[in-house]
C-alpha cells in the first residue's frame, strides 16, 4: 500500500508539470495574438489618421485658392520643378499639413485687396512646398514671362518668416511691371561707400541692428539682418519679413533711425504702386 501511494504522488507531480507547460504555451499564444491584434489596430489607426490629414490638406488648399487666389502644391506632382531649383519635393502629409496651415494663418496678416492681383487673368501665384533645398536655400521666388509667380518653401523653423520674405519678392515683381525705376533712391539710405555683397560667407555684422545693444550702439545700424547686405532686393525683403513678424516695438522703429527711414520709403512705394489698404504691421511702425 505504501508503494501505491508513492506512485500516485509521482503521477501527480508529473501531471502538474504537464499542466504548467500547457498553461505557459496557451499564455504565450494569447499574448502573441494580442500583439498581432494590437499591431493591426495601430496600422488601421495610422491609415485612418493619414486619410484625415490628406482630406484636411485638400480642404485648406481649396480654401486658400478660393479666398486668396493662390495655388498650393506638394508631393509627386511637383517633382518636375525640383531639378531646376535644387530641391527635394515634400511628400510627408503631416509636414505639409503644418506648412499649409501656417501659410493660411500668415495670409490673414495681409489686406484682402492685395490678393486681387492673383485673381486677375494676367497674374498667378503658385506656392510649392519642398522638403529641403540641396544648396542651403530656405526658400525662393521666381517669375516667368507669362507673369506666373512661384514661391518655393522648405520645411524649416522660420517657415512663416520665409513666406513673408518671398511674398515681398512677388509684390516687387508686380510693382516692377508698373514702375521701371522702382526704389531708384534705395542706395542713398545706406552708409556712404557701402556696397552689397552677394557672397554670404564674407558678410559681417557691421551696420546690422542688434536687439541686445543699446540705442547708442544701434545708431549706426542700417540693416535688420546680416543677409540684408546681399542685395537691395534682399534688404527690402528682410525688412518686410521682419515687419510682418513683429510682436513688439523694436528699437529700429524709432523715428529718424536709418532703418526706419528705409521702412518709410519701402511702405510708401507699396502704397503708391499697389491699390491696398494698410498692412497689419502697424501700429508698431508709427
Amino acid at each position: 500500500m505504501q508503494r501505491r501511494a508513492v506512485r500516485r504522488g509521482k503521477l501527480s507531480v508529473f501531471t502538474y508539470f504537464l499542466i504548467f507547460v500547457v498553461m505557459v504555451g496557451v499564455t504565450a499564444l494569447t499574448i502573441k495574438e494580442l500583439d498581432i491584434h494590437s499591431g493591426i489596430e495601430e496600422v488601421l489607426y495610422q491609415k485612418d489618421t493619414s486619410s484625415s490629414v490628406i482630406a484636411e490638406n485638400k480642404y485648406y488648399i481649396n480654401k486658400i485658392k478660393n479666398e486668396y487666389g493662390i495655388t498650393i502644391g506638394y508631393g509627386e506632382s511637383e517633382k518636375n520643378f525640383m531639378t531646376s531649383i535644387n530641391a527635394n519635393v515634400q511628400e510627408d502629409e503631416y509636414v505639409a499639413n503644418n506648412n499649409i496651415k501656417s501659410i493660411y494663418e500668415a495670409l490673414k496678416k495681409y489686406p484682402n485687396d492685395v490678393f486681387d492681383i492673383f485673381k486677375q487673368e494676367k497674374y498667378s501665384l503658385y506656392v510649392v512646398l519642398v522638403s529641403n533645398f540641396t544648396d542651403n536655400n530656405l526658400a525662393l521666388a521666381s517669375k516667368n514671362t507669362l507673369n506666373q509667380y512661384r514661391i518655393f518653401l522648405s520645411n524649416n523653423e522660420n517657415f512663416e518668416r520665409a513666406f513673408h520674405h518671398e511674398f515681398f519678392h512677388v509684390l516687387e515683381y508686380y510693382m516692377q511691371d508698373k514702375v521701371k525705376y522702382l526704389y531708384h533712391s534705395w542706395n542713398s539710405y545706406n552708409p556712404t561707400g557701402f556696397e552689397y555683397q552677394a557672397d554670404v560667407s564674407v558678410l559681417s555684422n557691421e551696420y546690422v541692428y542688434n536687439k541686445y545693444a543699446t540705442e547708442e550702439e544701434n545708431a549706426n545700424a542700417y540693416f535688420v539682418t546680416k543677409y540684408s547686405k546681399v542685395s537691395p532686393k534682399e534688404d527690402r525683403a528682410e525688412i518686410f519679413a521682419n515687419l510682418m513678424m513683429l510682436n513688439k516695438k523694436e528699437g529700429y522703429l524709432k523715428g529718424g533711425s536709418n532703418i526706419k527711414n528705409k521702412i518709410d520709403y519701402l511702405i510708401n512705394e507699396i502704397y503708391e504702386n499697389i491699390s491696398v489698404s494698410n498692412f497689419h504691421f502697424s501700429p508698431y511702425i508709427n
